[in-house]
């Protein structure tokens, strides 16, 4: 029946290594089937030293292939990728080429749709040294079929000071939708507070018309002080 089941929590901690061709072809191109809650699914997540994919420059990426199911709320944790304040010693940043003070950008793809970009490494005002550490991309489904990737926005565990809007399209340009979020500044990160997160959750309804649940669990459905995310 509709709404009958609880989300269940997954999580996953990558490495940064490359996703193999097969799997990560399962990400940017549609199976052709239709999902039901609790059946596997791919999701990528994809990171660049770019947020420009039309160039003609070398784009140099790492994408990461995850299998989850479909409406469970699905943690994705990639180990190693900060290490450092300078870039000096970390393993992402040296793998696509970044030096000190320069960007690095990050996706979801599943089932051949695409999320728009989001910085993960920048800098912000007088050149001071940032991460995004934590994402929330919803899974948008239409009788079990993903008909979009959206992100979750809103700074609800951080001052204004800390907050700035982030979303980008593949032109390298910012999306005029995009909402604020929250920020660390790098001198406060460590690798356990600034490594990349991302939470998946879908909404919708599956291949049986079941509204699916794991939607519910996004942050914007809590308000500051009813729930506290600790990076």
């Amino acid at each position: 029946g509709r709404g009958e089941h609880e989300p269940t929590t997954t999580m996953f901690r990558a490495l940064l290594v490359a996703a193999s061709v097969a799997v990560a072809h399962a990400c940017y191109s549609k199976a052709g089937t239709t999902l039901a809650m609790g059946d596997d699914t791919w999701v990528c997540l994809t990171i660049a030293n770019s947020s420009d994919w039309t160039s003609n420059g070398e784009l140099g990426y790492k994408r990461m292939a995850f299998s989850a199911k479909m409406d469970e709320f699905t943690k994705l944790e990639i180990d190693g990728s900060w290490e450092s304040v300078d870039y000096s010693v970390d393993t992402l940043t040296s793998a696509l080429g970044v030096s000190s003070g320069q960007e690095l950008f990050m996706h979801v793809e599943s089932e051949g749709q695409f999320s728009y970009q989001k910085r993960y490494r920048t800098t912000i005002g007088n050149a001071q040294a940032v991460t995004f550490p934590m994402n929330v991309a919803i899974v948008n489904m239409d009788m079990g079929e993903v008909v979009g990737i959206t992100w979750d926005y809103g700074c609800f565990n951080c001052g204004s000071d800390s907050c700035a809007k982030n979303t980008y399209n593949y032109k390298g340009g910012t999306h005029s939708d995009g909402e604020a979020e929250c920020y660390m500044n790098d001198a406060d990160c460590s690798s356990n507070k600034c490594d990349m997160v991302v939470y998946v959750v879908w909404s919708g309804t599956d291949v049986n018309g079941n509204y699916l649940l794991s939607q519910q669990k996004r942050l914007s459905n809590f308000q500051l002080g009813d729930v506290k995310i600790k990076y």
